[in-house]
């Protein structure tokens, strides 16, 4: 039983007479590296040049969709209402970041166009009324999408 919880240990690094590996994935910061005095055999690729053809394209996002379906199930319990509402808002939150909503407009208009909205402005309004602003965001998430990537 000993040998065990010391091989269990040795795999750890707990154990101070096992084998020492190394974890660091990442070099110190005074650490230098050597680099290769002699040029690569292999040439160098033509530089990249950006053309409008390559902006991301429009995915949808199919799990706000299902958390909206779900989120009408949900009326029954206002406790699962409420919890699904703070998901969806974290949900909506992160997604609404990497869509950059608002970050192309110098003034948010809360009430006037959605597309100026920012993503703590689209998670307050879901986390404050979760089905109605939610699906305004589903069903306004390209018209977001169009009007801060271009």
């Amino acid at each position: 039983m000993t040998r065990v919880t010391e091989v269990i240990r040795g795999w750890l690094g707990l154990c101070p007479h096992g084998p020492t590996h190394k974890t660091r994935t990442f070099p110190n910061p005074g650490d230098t590296c050597q680099v290769p005095d002699k040029p690569s055999p292999h040439p160098a690729a033509p530089p990249v040049t950006a053309t409008a053809d390559s902006r991301p394209a429009y995915q949808e996002n199919f799990l706000l969709i299902l958390l909206l379906l779900a989120g009408l199930f949900c009326l029954v319990d206002l406790k699962m209402l409420a919890i699904a509402g703070v998901f969806s808002a974290l949900l909506v939150y992160y997604d609404a970041q990497t869509l950059h909503a608002g970050e192309k407009f110098e003034k948010e208009s809360i009430l006037g166009d959605v597309v100026t909205w920012r993503p703590l402005t689209w998670a307050l309004a879901v986390l404050i009324i979760p089905l109605i602003f939610l699906a305004i965001y589903v069903f306004s998430r390209k018209e977001i999408f169009d009007a801060n990537s271009g």
